[in-house]
């Protein structure tokens, strides 16, 4: 089973121009299994059947969860039944993922982190006028509070990816991938492939927090393994 874990649609997002049901559409097209939708700092209503309909008219599943913006970035926030107060700063989110079972992945954490800009736009270095080097960034705090991290990010290019892959394999975290998409076109790059089955919110946690999942990319129209020498395809 190959889901993408990081989605916006208008539902939740003012940034997104992608409607559920194109999203629905394309993930059907592109031989995906479903999705999460991972509104900014809002969920879907858990009773609103009108998304989950309209993935059902393609057999998909799909998931709630949320991107919320904090102190270390922004992080993806699977098993929450709405944004909680205080959850912009990390270390209060991780108490409420241990308290309720979320599971929480570290979205795009080296994203601009290669600027020509003298000062760092990176959300972890904002302000520094360095790159930090792969072991300092591996050793950031971020790497303590999460779960997991996204490795693929179809709104990063391949160096960028690549230090979250490292950092990822650094502190022996859950590597998972979604396209970020905000619109069609960035649908199907990327996904999450799970050994067993997800019906619920609960399983992809579960399995999720087992490791029961690896990424993927999308390659001649199959979906493949992620190989450390696909970041230096660029």
């Amino acid at each position: 089973m190959i889901l993408d874990l990081h989605m916006h649609t208008i539902m939740g997002s003012i940034d997104s121009n992608l409607s559920v049901e194109n999203a629905a559409k394309k993930i059907y097209e592109k031989g995906l299994d479903g999705a999460c939708l991972t509104e900014h700092s809002s969920i879907w209503e858990k009773n609103n059947n009108q998304i989950e309909d309209i993935f059902n008219l393609y057999n998909l599943k799909i998931f709630r969860a949320i991107e919320i913006s904090t102190d270390y970035g922004h992080i993806i926030a699977i098993g929450f039944d709405k944004y909680y107060s205080g959850s912009h700063n990390l270390e209060i989110l991780r108490k409420y993922a241990d308290k309720y079972g979320a599971f929480l992945i570290s979205a795009h954490p080296a994203r601009r982190i290669f600027g020509k800009e003298k000062y760092q736009q990176n959300l972890l270095y904002k302000g520094k006028d360095y790159i930090p080097s792969i072991d300092e960034f591996s050793s950031n705090k971020l790497f303590k509070l999460v779960d997991g991290v996204e490795v693929l990010n179809g709104g990063n290019n391949l160096a960028e990816n690549k230090y979250a892959y490292i950092a990822a394999k650094n502190n022996e975290l859950v590597m998972t991938a979604g396209t970020d998409a905000h619109s069609e076109s960035g649908i199907g790059l990327y996904g999450t492939r799970f050994k067993n089955e997800i019906n619920n919110v609960q399983d992809l946690v579960f399995n999720l927090k087992n490791n029961y999942s690896e990424p993927v990319l999308q390659s001649d129209n199959a979906w493949i393994e992620l190989d450390l020498n696909y970041y230096n395809s660029e």
